[in-house]
């Protein structure tokens, strides 16, 4: 029997391994069976999925064991961003929401993410919960119940509607922007170019089509997969660029002259851009692999800060009990006050370019600025493939003899950070205040990442290796 772990986001597994329509059948059961516990059952449940090979039927097959547990289900009508279901189960007041999945992870994976009635993420209480149940009862089917409680959908015109209520579409389309925008052959597809169609910006959407290999790249919007999206920016003299991840929760910026925004600047000037131009208040959540220029902006203007471990499940627990202005991570995925509890790279791709037009300047401009005021970012991260099983217990040795110096660079205190099942997650403080390493073990991927910030870009190199080294001596 397989075991389903719900991990940072969801569960996520290599298709036809263990990700398999039996497994996905005893997930929707849990979920059902889940629902029913906790008397949600009768709020129905909103059903989405992305791009990915046979997402469709994954997502078909949830919808028919929930309906088979006499639970009514919308289920989407096409690929849908993730955002947009997770708006449509706060919206719709739905008792959850499911999106067949795996984000950016590569191609050959596929997911399930559970939304709770708030449209975030289920924290990992619920996701126990759940495994709880799973294999408990055998999946339900009855054509009679799918007959009559299951409805397509298309979610998006709802989405569009509170969307024109956060962001001054107006404003943006006014200014003629020429904007390219890369969909990844993700769940993006071409709604940034239907939402300004009728404007006088001029939309150029790039792999907007289908494609469940995502023509051979991960989804995600780092600087190596977005070669196309920087070409066309320069070729086409564009204004701006944005890329939305597999299922378009997290946003790639670039700017005129094709280069990517790190994720901590898109981070800092959109919270600039709330405070100053919008006019919104409240505090500022983190993650842990997040630069210190966003906690410099929020002590500037005194909004308190959270920092959490990685994972946007930890950020939503805080936008639900605080009031919170943003909410974000390293990894490009972004939450907003006024909307939803969750990540949503449509909506920061809009902020963007409502900061462009409400100060009158190019995105050039704005990080000119940004970096003038609040220092320039020296930053890194290693990926490192790792497939052993004992993935997980790294860290937790590693918490056992920490280093008390790096580089030269004395370690100031420690922070350490709880996964689903155990610490998988420590940073090094150094000293000199603006130098920190962190190592975490990935919850979604058989990887070990290495982050680090420091006063130079060597720095980090060094600090860098340093922690590849700190891993070697554990493995």
């Amino acid at each position: 029997m397989t075991r389903i772990i719900f991990g940072t986001d969801g569960w996520r597994g290599i298709i036809a391994e263990d990700f398999t329509f039996d497994n996905v059948k005893a997930v929707a059961q849990a979920l059902s069976d889940y629902l029913i516990q906790q008397n949600l059952h009768e709020k129905g449940l909103v059903v989405g999925y992305d791009t990915r090979f046979m997402s469709d039927r994954f997502a078909k097959a949830v919808a028919d064991v929930a309906a088979s547990n006499n639970i009514h289900v919308l289920l989407a009508s096409k690929p849908t961003p993730t955002p947009i279901i997770s708006f449509s189960v706060k919206n719709r007041k739905a008792g959850g929401g499911v999106v067949i999945t795996a984000s950016h992870n590569p191609s050959i994976y596929n997911g399930v993410k559970f939304k709770l009635e708030h449209g975030g993420p289920a924290p990992t209480e619920v996701t126990k919960q759940i495994e709880s149940f799973l294999f408990k009862n055998t999946p339900k089917h009855n054509e009679t119940e799918i007959e009559s409680n299951i409805e397509s959908v298309d979610f998006e015109s709802d989405y569009v509607e509170h969307t024109k209520k956060l962001v001054d579409l107006q404003l943006i389309g006014n200014t003629g922007f020429k904007i390219i925008f890369d969909a990844m052959h993700g769940a993006g597809n071409r709604i940034v170019q239907r939402l300004l169609s009728s404007t006088k910006c001029e939309v150029k959407t790039i792999r907007a089509e289908q494609n469940p290999t995502f023509g051979g790249i991960k989804p995600e919007p780092m600087a190596q997969n977005l070669k196309p999206l920087m070409e066309t920016v320069v070729e086409s003299n564009a204004d701006v660029g944005f890329a939305t991840d597999g299922d378009a929760d997290r946003a790639g910026v670039v700017t005129s002259k094709g280069k990517l925004v790190t994720p901590h600047e898109v981070f800092a000037l959109l919270l600039l851009h709330l405070y100053k131009n919008r006019g919104w208040r409240g505090g500022v959540v983190k993650t842990a692999s997040v630069c210190s220029i966003v906690p410099r902006i929020a002590e500037k203007f005194r909004l308190p800060v959270y920092d959490v471990a990685v994972g946007f499940k930890n950020i939503c627990e805080i936008m639900l009990k605080e009031d919170i202005l943003i909410g974000g991570e390293e990894s490009s995925g972004l939450g907003f006050k006024n909307h939803i509890p969750e990540r949503d790279g449509i909506l920061s791709s809009l902020f963007v370019l409502e900061d462009m037009a409400m100060e009158r300047k190019s995105l050039n401009q704005l990080l000119t600025e940004l970096r003038k005021e609040f220092g320039e970012i020296h930053y890194d991260r290693i990926d490192l493939p790792y497939e052993k099983p004992n993935r997980m217990n790294l860290i937790p040795k590693l918490q056992l003899r920490p280093p008390r110096q790096i580089c030269s660079l004395q370690v100031e205190r420690i922070t350490t950070y709880k996964g689903v099942e155990a610490v998988n997650g420590i940073k090094l403080h150094f000293a000199d205040s603006r130098s920190w390493l962190l190592i975490r073990a990935s919850e979604t991927e058989p990887l070990i990442r290495i982050y680090s910030e420091s006063t130079s870009d060597k720095m980090v190199q060094r600090l860098l290796d340093q922690g590849l080294q700190l891993l070697k001596a554990i493995t």
